[in-house]
């Protein structure tokens, strides 16, 4: 089964997942004649990092550089969260979002592909990288929300004023078996890289 879209994370692997969810460690997973079937599918999500630029100029605001790193919690609370980033005296004036915990076509967080409406909604550049695929909705109280996982995604951005360039993802060594226990995903945490072309001189971000 193979299936190439020009978003790989607008995926079609739903149908594939509760019968993933029956295995019980990363082991078991591997020895899975239907994983191995879908592994390279899994892999290009996993490869890929969504961006999608401004659509103006950035209103500068020199000589500093600001920066402004957030945990958002898979941006359930996407209104408050949009309402701090529009509305904090020091927190609005970032040039820079360095943002952890994204939610992309969750249950628990109403289906949103949070990092791109997080972007539309502040006119950012937006470089999004997916750490997990997820089979479970969550963990604890998630696990009960209504509906179902439209894309299973979970990931970090770097949202940026200025443009993002050479965005790519790092996958990091992982803890534990994330096919063991009650909240069962595919993946590592990974971090998302890019070039900032800032006015006073390009840098490299990473979330």
């Amino acid at each position: 089964m193979s299936v190439r879209l020009v978003n790989p994370l607008n995926h079609r692997l739903q149908p594939f997942l509760a019968e993933l969810n029956q295995l019980n460690s990363t082991a078991e997973l591997l020895r899975s004649p239907l994983y191995r079937r879908l592994e390279d599918e899994i892999e290009r999500i996993f490869q890929f990092v969504l961006q999608q630029p401004a659509s103006g100029p950035p209103a500068a605001d020199l000589p500093h550089i600001r920066a402004t790193a957030w945990n958002i919690e898979r941006g359930i609370e996407l209104e408050g969260i949009l309402h701090v980033l529009r509305g904090h005296p020091e927190i609005r004036r970032s040039d820079l979002l360095i943002l952890t915990e994204l939610d992309y076509g969750m249950a628990r967080s109403g289906n949103r592909k949070v990092p791109l409406e997080l972007a539309e909604a502040l006119d950012f550049h937006v470089a999004f990288a997916p750490s997990y695929l997820n089979l479970e909705k969550g963990s604890g109280l998630e696990a009960g929300v209504e509906g179902e996982n439209e894309y299973g995604l979970h990931g970090n951005a770097i949202l940026s004023r200025y443009p993002l360039l050479e965005a790519h993802s790092v996958a990091l060594p992982n803890g534990k078996d994330k096919m063991r226990g009650k909240e069962k995903r595919l993946g590592s945490q990974r971090a998302v890289v890019a070039l900032v072309d800032h006015p006073l001189g390009r840098f490299r971000a990473v979330s």
